[in-house]
């Protein structure tokens, strides 16, 4: 693995990124009924964003077995960073009609519903939480 320069992500950075996700849900006319946060970098986005939205949220764990997210709720889940793909790739595996949100998106992979920010990945991102 080749050693990536670090990157402080401030909170507010993390604020404008969450401003532009929720301008784009607003644009794109979804209504959700749920967030969910993917353990455990997606945790506090996903706080934020339910906040915001005025919605519940439920933590989701990918690396553990998970059940399908009902249907019957329209549900967002929020992830900090789509770096390699490897987490939502998964969670699209399970729960396919899910719609995901990001605050950095890497330009390399297939496009989200919603992110912050689509740039390349070259640093290693160090989030406030972190």
């Amino acid at each position: 693995m080749t050693k990536k320069n670090k990157r402080q992500v401030s909170w507010s950075e993390i604020n404008r990124l969450l401003d532009v996700i929720q301008s784009q849900i607003r644009q794109s006319g979804t209504r959700f009924e749920m967030i969910a946060g993917v353990t455990r970098g997606g945790l506090v986005p996903a706080v934020m964003m339910s906040h915001r939205l005025s919605l519940p949220m439920m933590a989701l764990a990918p690396n553990t077995p998970i059940l399908p997210i009902s249907l019957a709720k329209k549900t967002l889940i929020i992830d900090e960073i789509y770096d390699t793909g490897k987490t939502i790739k998964e969670l699209k595996q399970v729960n396919p009609l899910t719609q995901f949100a990001v605050l950095y998106h890497n330009t390399d992979l297939p496009e989200l519903e919603f992110y912050g920010s689509k740039e390349r990945l070259d640093n290693w991102l160090v989030f406030p939480w972190e």
